[in-house]
């Protein structure tokens, strides 16, 4: 519809409205006198000039667009503006407060701290190191008391952020405690302050602007750890390592898991079926199958056990020797003898050991668990060695 036949149409609605003329299927005429004035306020809503308020304002409203653009670009982040309920939303979850502590703050303003950043995951707490002598287990054991008692009747989930970290306390160097470092997610420092533990007043300070050392605001107290990195290195200067490998090896043997078998006492001689049967089908990645299941697959058919093993009490003299000679026999025929000792004087040390090598004139080695099940070693001195397709293990009593 037309600009013209709007203002006329709601004109004629006007009058016909303001006439009581009821709707109805085929209403009356209007008066002619009605008729005619709505024609005259027709013509002069058409004709005469539109008020300013109703002029087209293009240039004020691009004006106006641009100010608004400015306007928007000059918004504050959505951070700093202030919520419903008054307050600043909080700082960019990138922020870290840490809280320089130490045990001499006490054990009351130690709970004060533990419990206020439990409930904030942007704190954390770090001690410079350990008192003096104190060993890692027993500074975790002391900071349990104060825990406790900050997370009394708390969520099982508010855990306070602590660590052991003498770094923060380094560059510039922290004398004093508590101080509060706020960094950002670069982990670049970009304010701090001592004497304060509560973070909410740095928080507002970096929020601010304000940057770099904000100075001591409250009281403070020395920081009574020393240097955990500089404790460790005293410490490990202090250490005699020729003397800690000497107390190592003496004390392998003390330790050393022997797996005694008893002496046998007339010869005896036993078949090993070493035969393995397949559970389920093998594939490679492709999927070829390479094994199917209940297949048996002989360990000596793959590769032939051209070793013989000899296991031997170490304590006993007369194995030592009876398994000495046949070893070196062994030898000859082209069958390397491997010696395993069931036992060994652990009072003699590496000393005992070496003796019983120097005997054999061969390396010495312990017998295994998995070496005795395999073989079922069930007394000693005992030999096992392979006869065509077939594995022996062969007893005997010891000779001399």
């Amino acid at each position: 519809m037309r600009c013209s036949e709007w203002g006329r149409g709601l004109v004629m609605m006007s009058v016909l409205a303001g006439s009581g003329v009821a709707a109805g299927p085929a209403p009356a005429l209007p008066e002619p006198g009605l008729r005619d004035e709505a024609v005259r306020i027709e013509e002069r809503a058409l004709l005469e000039a539109r008020p300013d308020w109703l002029q087209i304002q293009e240039p004020a409203a691009a004006q106006w667009a641009r100010e608004l653009g400015a306007l928007e670009a000059l918004k504050p982040p959505s951070w700093m503006a202030p919520s419903a309920s008054g307050l600043s939303e909080p700082e960019p979850p990138s922020w870290t407060v840490t809280v320089l502590a130490s045990r001499a703050l006490g054990e009351a303003q130690l709970r004060e701290l533990l419990a206020m950043a439990a409930d904030r995951p942007e704190v954390r707490i770090v001690w410079r190191g350990v008192a003096p002598g104190e060993s890692l287990g027993a500074f975790l054991r002391w900071i349990q008391t104060p825990l406790r008692a900050a997370l009394a009747n708390r969520e099982a989930e508010a855990v306070p952020r602590l660590e052991l970290d003498p770094r923060p306390f380094q560059n510039p160097l922290v004398e004093l405690v508590p101080t509060l470092i706020v960094t950002d997610g670069d982990g670049t420092e970009l304010a701090r302050v001592s004497g304060l533990s509560d973070p909410d007043w740095i928080l507002t300070q970096v929020r601010q602007g304000r940057r770099g050392d904000l100075g001591v605001r409250g009281p403070t107290v020395a920081v009574s750890e020393p240097d955990l990195i500089a404790e460790l290195q005293r410490r490990l200067a202090g250490i005699d390592w020729a003397a800690e490998r000497a107390a190592a090896r003496a004390r392998y043997w003390e330790r050393a898991t022997l797996i005694e078998r008893p002496t046998a006492e007339q010869p005896r001689e036993r078949r090993l079926d070493l035969t393995l049967e397949a559970q389920a089908d093998v594939h490679l990645p492709d999927g070829t199958r390479v094994i199917r299941a209940g297949a048996r697959v002989d360990p000596l058919a793959i590769r032939p056990f051209r070793q013989r093993l000899f296991v031997f009490d170490a304590t006993d003299p007369r194995q030592v020797a009876d398994v000495a000679r046949r070893g070196a026999a062994s030898r000859a025929e082209g069958r390397l003898p491997l010696y395993l000792a069931t036992r060994l004087d652990r009072a003699a040390g590496w000393d005992g050991y070496r003796a019983v090598q120097t005997a054999l004139g061969d390396p010495l080695y312990l017998l295994t668990p998995d070496v005795a099940q395999r073989f079922q070693i069930e007394r000693v001195p005992a030999r096992v060695e392979a006869r065509g397709d077939t594995l022996v293990v062969v007893e005997w009593p010891p000779e001399g």
